[in-house]
Formats: structure tokens, sequence, C-alpha cells
């Protein structure tokens, strides 16, 4: 019972001793086992958490608390469908519950299932609402929160966004201080099309300004301006993530005579990429099992001169880490590919086409000479294929990213570009548009918009290098463009039709085609994104020629020149570090452009 109370107030490591004597005193105890597991699952331990949750189910196999706290260590591991077995279970001994039906839409949204996840997290509002006491207790006002968040996340990812921001607001009105529920508000008000990039940048300044500002104090830090810099890098993403294409290229060509680099690791479950990682840095700590403290202590006590967040507010960020100031020079690069909003972060590393004059940031912006990244292809690919229009007789569109980067806008003008082009067919190739109910929904979108779904081909494509194939010309999405989606088409020959939307989101696809020297391959505005899309269409000798040349150009470019991006990069942190020594403010820095693409 003590240990149960202590849940209950949140102080699941108070909870341990008295939940772990119970236990030995009765073995069999299935609260007590249920809630050790759910107390070890909420410090970090999901594998011991399973096992005492696995072990209360043999001895009682209907115990729905204890098929929620599996399903909620389970999804903890990205075990999404053994997560939604157990809770489906749970909901059917409990259908009001309303933990199990939070957990099980999550499941189903971390799943694809995204209509399904929408109606759950429906159904718990209803719920909430029904079952709320007066003035609401705590689980009750978190279980509204999540699924408010929930409503908003899905309708996100089903690309319709009238009510994204409302159930979002509602949110985090309930619960203000959640770490979860601000990552993903600000996560997907950055996909809004209807929001102006002021508005959607005052939303990440709101959040920095809800941190504190923290005391520091750097006099007795070494000021030899020559020496070599410890430079540390923070991410969740030394992983087979879509960082690897960036992050390899980058370490690996880092100058040790310049720099000594540190890795700060988030990761939650490693893999063959992060023994890769670990082979680029001379120092590699694990401060997933740490609290931010407790990784800034670290930083302070490595002596780091540049702290480098590589993930921004996407998923298992550590900003809290940056919020605490360990290093004199904090930056941020890549991630979410915006600002933190934070007046912690000193930088943002950016380019001259990604960040054109006026661009906002919290932070100093870093122009580097070519692009903001450099990309490795690592994947096995076959050679790029000769446009599929010379064997099909009509042109193919397609779209192979994110669905939350989709909106009534591309819908328009992509309807628009099927009307110029009555033969021509549009594939959208993505895991959300695996699900029937799905499709469905996309589809009820896309007809409100005038496009001709009946040339709309939805797919996910088990081998996205071998769709890429079926594939003339990819359209980017807008206002807020594609990433790796462009690079991977790119890689296999697909000329991607980019717009240079609101910086610096909506000029990711801009930096990629004029860094390759394809800067016609850039609409101004949704008209010149028409025209061009219908004129490179009919243009089927110059496609041909494109796609043989396109992996030649690409390994020609900045945009595959790993060490020269790397350069750059440590001129950059060269003059952030003089600046420091000689007690100058952060400001921005703008490195000479280099806008001939060969090395």
């Amino acid at each position: 019972a003590m240990g149960a109370v202590l849940i209950n107030m949140g102080r699941s490591e108070q909870a341990m001793k008295s939940l772990r004597r119970a236990v030995d005193l009765d073995p069999q105890d299935v609260r007590a086992l249920s809630n050790l597991g759910f107390a070890l699952q909420q410090l970090g331990h999901p594998v011991e958490s399973e096992v005492c949750l696995r072990l209360a189910l043999k001895y009682h196999p209907s115990f729905a608390s204890a098929l929620v706290n599996l399903g909620a260590a389970l999804l903890s591991q990205d075990r999404f469908d053994e997560a939604a077995v157990c809770l489906r279970r749970a909901v059917e001994i409990e259908p009001d519950c309303l933990p199990a039906l939070n957990q099980l839409a999550h499941a189903d949204e971390e799943r694809g299932l995204l209509v399904i996840a929408l109606t759950g997290y429906r159904q718990i509002l209803a719920l909430s609402e029904s079952q709320m006491p007066p003035g609401g207790t705590p689980g009750h006002l978190q279980a509204l929160a999540y699924a408010h968040q929930g409503v908003s996340s899905t309708l996100a990812k089903l690309a319709d966004f009238k009510q994204v921001p409302e159930h979002s607001y509602r949110a985090l009105g309930l619960y203000p201080d959640n770490k979860e529920l601000w990552e993903k508000h600000l996560y997907y008000l950055s996909y809004h099309p209807d929001l102006t990039a002021d508005e959607i940048f005052a939303r990440f300044v709101l959040w920095g300004d809800r941190q504190a500002v923290p005391v520091v104090d750097f006099s007795a830090h070494d000021r030899i301006t020559s020496r070599r810099l410890k430079v540390g890098y923070v991410s969740p993403d030394f992983r087979r993530h879509t960082s690897r294409f960036y992050f390899l290229p980058f370490f690996s060509n880092h100058d040790p005579a310049l720099i000594e680099l540190h890795a700060y690791s988030n990761v939650k479950s490693a893999d063959d990429f992060t023994g890769r990682f670990r082979g680029c840095f001379e120092h590699w700590h694990d401060i997933r099992s740490m609290t931010d403290e407790q990784a800034a202590a670290l930083i302070r006590l490595d002596g780091i001169d540049i702290l480098v967040d590589c993930c921004n507010h996407m998923r298992d960020e550590r900003l809290g880490v940056f919020v605490l100031k360990p290093a004199p020079i904090q930056v941020t690069w890549l991630g979410a590919a915006w600002t933190t909003g934070l007046k912690a972060v000193d930088y943002v590393l950016f380019d001259h086409y990604i960040a054109p004059p006026s661009t906002l940031a919290r932070e100093q912006i870093v122009r580097l000479p070519g692009c903001f990244v450099p990309f490795q292809s690592l994947a096995e690919a076959a050679d790029p294929q000769p446009p599929p229009c010379l064997r099909n007789g009509h042109i193919t569109f397609a779209y192979s990213g994110r669905s939350e980067r989709l909106n009534h806008h591309t819908f328009r003008v992509w309807g628009e570009i099927l009307r110029r082009m009555p033969d021509a067919r549009l594939v959208l190739d993505y895991r959300s548009f695996a699900d029937r109910a799905n499709r469905d929904y996309f589809t009820r979108l896309m007809q409100a918009q005038g496009l001709d779904t009946e040339r709309v081909d939805m797919r996910n494509s088990a081998d996205i290098f071998k769709g890429l194939h079926d594939f003339d010309i990819l359209l980017d999405c807008f206002p807020h463009s594609g990433g790796t989606m462009l690079l991977d088409a790119l890689w296999m020959g697909v000329p991607a039709l980019t717009m240079s939307c609101r910086p610096p989101l909506g000029r990711i696809g801009t930096t990629f085609m004029c860094n390759i020297d394809l800067p016609q391959w850039v609409a101004k505005d949704e008209a010149e994104y028409i025209d061009k899309a219908c004129t490179f269409a009919v243009d089927v000798d110059g496609l041909t020629q494109l796609r043989a040349g396109m992996r030649e150009r690409m390994l020609g470019s900045r945009l595959m020149d790993g060490k020269g991006f790397a350069q750059g990069v440590e001129a950059a942190y060269r003059i952030m570090w003089e600046r420091f020594c000689a007690g100058e403010a952060p400001a921005p820095i703008s490195l000479p452009r280099c806008d001939g693409v060969n090395r």
C-alpha cells in the first residue's frame, strides 16, 4: 500500500523499496508485482519491468492493471504490435479504463493505424468528460491532456490540420509543464500549412522562455585560442536512424588534430550503427539513464568547449541538458532543422540557401559554405533505371515522405497538375497509406481539393529504393520541405521538384537542389511549381538524361563532400571559440559561399 501511494504521488524511486519488500514477503502478490513493474518502467528499466509484469500475469492472466503496465513497458521498447495485444485485452476486461484506452490509441498511432487511433483518442475525451470528478484528479487530467494531443497528432498525420492547434493548446492547458506534450506541440505546429513562420517561431520562443535561466561562470575555462577544441555531440540517434546519412560523413571527417570528439549518447536501443559511430569518437558517454543535471555535470567535468544538440525538438531530445548551459558555447544542428527557442543555445548551423536574410532563429545563424548537411548513401541500392514513362506511356508523379507534411495546399496544387496532364498519375508511397481506413480518409481530403483520386495510387513500398524505380518526378511537399525522401529519390536518379517556401523548414529542398546544381528544379510559388511540373514532365529526353547522370552529379557535389562540410563547421567553431576567448557575445557567422558544385 505504501508503494502504491508513493507511485500515485509520482515518487516511483522511493516506491521501489516498499514494492520490492512486498514482493519478497509475498512473491505471488499480483498487485505488488504489477506496481513494481510500473515503477521499474517509469525509472527506465523496461526489461526488468516486463519480467515482473509477465510474472503477475502468470498468476492472474486477466489482471487489467498488469496488462496495461505491460503494454506501457512494451511501448517504451517500441514493440508496438505486442503492446497493442496486451492493451486490447485490458480494454476487453475494463472497457472504460482510461490508461488502457490511452496506451492502446498510442500503440495504434505508432503502428500507423491513424483513423483507428483517432477514434480511440476521441473515445477517451468523451469518457474523461463523463467520468471527471469536480475539479478533476491528476490521473483524469493527464489522460485528457494526452488524448487531446493524440487527436492533434493523428490529425496532423492524416494531413487534416483544421483542429490540430485547438487540441494541442487544450492539452497544454491541462498539463502545461509536460515535456512530451511540448515536444509534440512544437513538432506538429511546425508543419501547419496556414501558420506563418512568425507564429510558429513565437511558440518555440514561448517554450524557451518557460525554462529557467541558469547561473553559469566560465571565468576559469581554459581560453587558449590555438588549442584543440573539445566538442561534444548530444543525440538519441547514434543508431539506424535517418540522421546516420548525415552524421557519418560529418563525424568521420572531423580533423582529430583540431577537434577532440565526445559523444553524449541518448540512444534507447543500440544497434550496428551505434558501433560504427563509436569508432568516430575519442570519447563515448551514455547519458540515457542520467538526469539532465547528471549529464550536465559530466559535460562540465569533461571540460567541453562547444556542445552541439543534434535532435532539437524531436523524439528523445535532451534539451534539458542545454538549459543548464554546461558548456560555454552551445550549438544546435540537424534534428528539427530550426530553432530550439532557448536563450542558452548560442548558434544554429544553416547555410545560405536554407537561411536567407530575415530567417527567424533564437540562436545566432551560422551560414556554412555549401549545404547545411553532408549526405552519404549507406543503403544497398541498385543503379538508377530509365524513367518509367518510357515503358508506361505516361508520367508518374510521386511523393514518398511523411504524411504530416501534406495538406490542403499540396492536394490542391497536385490536383491542378493532374488536371493539366490528363494521362499522368500520382503515387503516394509511405506507411500512412498502407491502411485502408487511412486511405479512405486521405481520399476524402484530396477529393475536397479537386484532386482526381482515380489517378492516385496509395501504397507503402517494402523497399523504397525499388519503389523509386516507378517514379518519373518526385513532388516535394510545402510549406515544409521534405528531407531524406528527397535525397533517396535523387540517389536513385529521380529528379525532385521543390518550392522555396518559409525558411528554414520550407527551403530544405532548395538547398539540396542548388547544391547539386539544379536550381531550375526550385519553384518560387505555387503557379511556377505547377508550370515546372508540367514542363519537365513532357521533356522525356531531358528526364532520361538527367536520371542517367544524377548519381554521378551527386557524388561530385558539395552535398556529398563530407570532408569539405567538416572543414566548414570547424572553421565556424574556431570563430565561435575566438569570440568567446575575447569576451565577445555570439553573433552571426557567414562563411564564404561555395556556388560551384565540383570539389
